[in-house]
């Protein structure tokens, strides 16, 4: 009898069924390799387009700097800003600001201006005092309620009154006194104010005679 002799094993797969095993793997490498080229692609052009946008340096504060306070290196830093949005008076280096006094206070990330600074052009204080001014440091402590928002050229009238009094007695002892340094926005504890002298005599007077002292802020223009 002839015998018939048997096909030998198949040792590697045909190749449509390797195609079809394998093609999930390609189309996924297919897809990583699409995503990395778009990402590449997209930081290339956001490179040109950073570079085509002109940009100057201005010095930011890091940290709050209230008034009174030295400027410390590790304080602030050096950013681009687009030369449209610098404000007059916008300090640019590190030197112009390292060691100064601040005299106006200065939120994080704000753009530190010579005006906010004592020292070498800033001019400090006193050279912001109004003609025939002093400035007076307004304790809040002096006061029967927490000071108002305010901002440097706000003004303040300042009502005083005695408990035991009747209401009659109340009134005004100063008027639309300016704001120089406004407290800071981390809760300031005093405010500081451009008076007259009969007005600084008026305040102390009432506070040195027991009358409480009401703040009231006045609106811009009024």
């Amino acid at each position: 009898m002839a015998q018939t002799t048997p096909d030998p094993p198949q040792t590697t797969p045909a190749w449509p069924s390797a195609v079809r095993s394998r093609a999930p793997l390609y189309l996924l490498l297919a897809f990583l390799l699409a995503l990395l080229a778009g990402i590449a692609t997209y930081l290339y052009l956001e490179d040109i387009r950073q570079r085509s946008i002109a940009t100057t340096e201005a010095i930011v504060a890091l940290v709050e700097l209230r008034p009174g306070a030295a400027i410390q290196a590790e304080q602030i830093e050096a950013r681009a800003v687009p030369p449209g949005i610098l404000p007059t008076g916008a300090l640019v280096t590190a030197e112009q600001v390292s060691g100064r006094v601040v005299v106006n206070p200065v939120a994080p990330g704000e753009i530190i201006l010579e005006r906010d600074l004592a020292g070498s052009g800033g001019g400090g204080l006193s050279a912001r005092l109004p003609d025939g001014r002093w400035a007076m440091v307004l304790p809040a402590g002096w006061l029967v309620t927490p000071l108002p928002e305010l901002d440097r050229g706000d003004r303040l009238d300042l009502l005083a009154y005695a408990v035991s009094q009747p209401a009659e007695t109340a009134g005004v002892v100063v008027e639309a006194v300016e704001i120089l340094v406004a407290p800071s926005s981390g809760g300031g504890n005093q405010v500081t104010l451009a008076v007259t002298l009969q007005e600084a005599i008026a305040v102390v007077y009432a506070r040195a005679n027991g009358f409480q002292l009401l703040p009231l802020l006045r609106p811009r223009g009024g």
